[in-house]
């Protein structure tokens, strides 16, 4: 049996008809397909979820039933169940419900989030917990957010225990960076005018932990495959590419990865001893590839048994993703590896066309100006917020787009802090490092320090 469906894909459900897929909405390959369809001859709107045979599949399909069983029993909005039973071809199990229009709660964002701590909080007033925390199992329909997934959903006698409510709850917030932290006493009161209330200083910390847990979860993903990485690991090279991105002239670049680097007419950003930057089109979209260089043994020595610059870029990238952060989307990594030793390694991303802060500050009227510190303060703000320090902030890794929006480049020494006053000396260097930038040009730094007082972000 294929990995992924072969659409369209028409199924003989048992004493319904037959079943005509046409689009994928979410593919485990080889574990489990969700389809949206029409069940003919009536050519009614359903959504498949198809748990394919193998080892853990009725497991799967079990636990899915029974949760949505559970949260019809107890009154909670979701999608009506027309067949779950077997599936003789594709061999499996099969749950078909109805099709419910509507927009899903992680298109909306923070939008969706009042219909959903609504759903949140009707959830563990009637004893229910929702485990997959993850905006996609919500679907919001005229204000009311419809749980569309059971196989996450525990239960308790009565009222959900404060405690396990506290966590849950706070699963759910932690899909939102810590920027948004200050709806957070309206987003507790629209809680407790459903379910027992919860203090903003009772969830703080609790959230706090959430979001690391999440973040941890989300870079260790990016490693390994899963629906949206393809990852391979073998004694000589580990590769890693965003599915989104696969296509045959990347697949051509991992096989040869200097290539562009060899090309007479390659569009060069930057040449360096220790990294070469290259801007390519692989597939029809450009792309800025970052070759992390060895420049004798010596350094390969110094550098073999760490995890390489462009493995911190990936991770760090999509930390920056993860909570929002303007970056150029990571595309792939790859490392060249003698078992455990790294070699030469290279970083993908896509191409952003734009101009170093520097130049834009210096060229920019004092409109322009006053709104690129003012992006610039936010950007702080956020990194400030996180923890993050970037370890190398200088005007030229800090890029305005055509928008005048400010992308971070340059990742691998960005890092998160655990520890407030560690975090507070690395961020202080940040900002002595962005303001060295404009040492001989006073009036500038002069805004510049304005504009970081006025943020609370002055040194």
């Amino acid at each position: 049996m294929s990995g992924r469906p072969d659409l369209p894909l028409q199924l003989a459900v048992p004493d319904l008809g037959r079943l005509q897929c046409d689009r994928a909405l979410r593919v485990l390959p080889g574990r489990r397909w969700t389809l949206a369809g029409v069940l003919e001859p009536n050519q009614q709107p359903v959504v498949a979820k198809l748990f394919l045979a193998g080892r853990h599949a009725r497991r799967h399909f079990e636990r899915e039933r029974r949760g949505l069983e559970t949260l019809h029993q107890r009154g909670i909005a979701a999608p009506d169940v027309l067949y779950a039973g077997p599936l003789a071809d594709p061999p499996g199990w099969l749950i078909l419900t109805a099709w419910l229009p509507g927009a899903s709660a992680d298109t909306l964002g923070e939008a969706a989030m009042p219909a959903v701590l609504r759903a949140v909080a009707s959830h563990h007033a009637a004893g229910v917990e929702q485990t997959d925390a993850h905006l996609a199992n919500f679907l919001v329909r005229s204000g009311v957010a419809w749980t569309l997934d059971g196989a996450g959903i525990r239960t308790a006698g009565g009222v959900l225990p404060a405690r396990r409510a506290l966590r849950n709850l706070a699963l759910w917030l932690a899909q939102f960076p810590p920027t948004l932290d200050a709806r957070l006493g309206e987003w507790c009161a629209l809680y407790g005018a459903i379910a027992p209330a919860i203090s903003r200083e009772r969830l703080q910390p609790v959230l706090d932990r959430a979001r690391r847990r999440r973040e941890s979860r989300h870079i260790d993903k990016a490693l390994r495959s899963c629906t949206a990485f393809d990852a391979q690991r073998t004694l000589r090279r580990l590769q890693v590419l965003d599915r989104r991105d696969d296509a045959p002239d990347l697949r051509a670049w991992l096989a040869a990865p200097d290539a562009p680097f060899e090309h007479l007419q390659a569009h060069w950003l930057k040449r360096g001893n220790s990294a070469s930057v290259v801007r390519v089109d692989l597939d029809g979209r450009p792309r800025v590839i970052k070759r992390y260089n060895l420049k004798d043994f010596g350094h390969w020595l110094r550098r073999c048994w760490r995890p390489s610059r462009a493995w911190h870029s990936w991770r760090n990238a999509q930390r920056l993703v993860l909570w929002g952060l303007p970056t150029p989307r990571p595309v792939a990594l790859l490392e060249n590896r003698f078992g455990c030793l790294r070699a030469r390694a290279w970083y993908v991303s896509e191409y952003v066309p734009g101009e170093p802060l520097g130049a834009a500050l210096a060229a920019a009227d004092p409109g322009r100006r006053e709104v690129l510190l003012d992006r610039l303060c936010a950007l702080l703000a956020d990194l400030k917020h996180l923890n993050l320090s970037h370890g190398d902030l200088k005007a030229t890794n800090l890029l305005v787009d055509q928008d005048n929006n400010l992308m971070l480049l340059d990742l691998d020494a960005l890092r998160r802090h655990r520890r407030r006053p560690a975090f507070g000396r690395a961020f202080a260097r940040d900002l002595a490092r962005l303001r060295a930038n404009w040492a001989d040009q006073p009036a500038l730094l002069a805004e510049l320090d304005r504009a970081l007082s006025d943020a609370g972000l002055a040194p």
